[in-house]
């Protein structure tokens, strides 16, 4: 899918790529990998599945934890329907979107086709307050410190609609493809209730539908402002931010090597799993290093992610 791109995107990828041509002129874009984007997936499925398992056999004492660890799962698959919007899961456009189709966007309640069409304009009019669909205006309360401006974010109601009903809110899909994820998931519960019977089946959605609209909500609100929240437009460099992996916050806030988004943004088809090589290879070029906002920690640190995120960061 293909739009024109605004000309200051274009000027930053088109310098990132003579820049790196000169310092390392045998790079190339690596190839995805089916079988990792396979497994990943499956891992990602087992662990939502075996923490259900998990509440339904030890009860509600563990639900907050269980909530957890099914939002941030959520969030994961999340990250690798973004993937595949970019052909990122294999190199075979069937098989890529054969992956997103049956275990990614109706389980989040998405289209692929129509995620696919509003990312791109995302990336191709990066900053637009009008045309970029994920642009998010600061917030209306200059005095907010960055925690104020996350929660008024969090709190708008919006946004909360989006992250628990994805496609399904609104008028954006046709009934044919709206009915296509409900019957997705009524086929995922009949299965579970063949296997399980019917208090895991009701069990697993509720869980799921309580993790979507929490834990997955805040996750994805953080993630989006850590992007690009708060920095001027005008170019990929200006208004994208770099996170590399912080170990364990990584995990949860930035699952599949998400926060690499800088990045991503100069080279949208390197696939998730190569990220941190490219940004290892990206930081050996001076033009990168004399332009790019790479974060050394979430909330400590000289150069914070949440650094833009209000009027007042002290």
């Amino acid at each position: 899918m293909s739009f024109p791109a605004s000309s200051s995107v274009i000027t930053d990828q088109t310098a990132m790529h003579a820049a790196i041509a000169l310092a390392n002129p045998g790079w190339q874009i690596p190839p995805p990998s089916a079988l990792r984007s396979l497994s990943d997936i499956v891992f990602d499925w087992i662990i939502i599945y075996v923490a259900a398992w998990a509440e339904y056999r030890i009860g509600a004492c563990i639900m907050l934890l269980t909530i957890l660890i099914i939002g941030n799962r959520q969030r994961a698959l999340g990250n690798l329907l973004h993937e595949a919007s970019h052909q990122n899961l294999s190199a075979r456009r069937r098989a890529n979107d054969w992956m997103a189709q049956i275990f990614l966007a109706p389980a989040l309640l998405n289209d692929l086709t129509l995620y696919r069409r509003q990312h791109a304009r995302h990336h191709v009019w990066l900053g637009d307050p009008i045309r970029d669909p994920d642009y998010l205006p600061l917030s209306p309360h200059q005095h907010y410190r960055w925690f104020g401006a996350y929660t008024h974010m969090l709190r708008d109601p919006s946004t909360w609609i989006g992250s628990l009903f994805g496609h399904l809110a609104g008028k954006r899909l046709s009934l044919s493809r709206w009915l296509a994820i409900i019957l997705w998931w009524t086929a995922l519960e009949s299965v579970l209730y063949l296997l399980h019977g019917g208090h895991f089946a009701l069990l697993f959605l509720t869980l799921w539908i309580i993790a979507k609209a929490t834990v997955f909500h805040a996750i994805t609100t953080f993630r989006e402002m850590n992007d690009h929240y708060g920095l001027e437009s005008g170019g990929i460099f200006r208004h994208t931010r770099e996170t590399p992996n912080f170990g364990l916050l990584s995990v949860l806030l930035h699952p599949h090597h998400n926060g690499y988004h800088l990045t991503h943004h100069l080279f949208p088809h390197v696939p998730y799993h190569h990220l941190p090589r490219a940004h290892a290879r990206l930081r050996q070029v001076p033009f990168f290093n004399r332009l790019a906002i790479v974060c050394d920690g979430y909330v400590k640190g000289p150069n914070v992610c949440v650094d833009g995120r209000g009027q007042d960061h002290g």
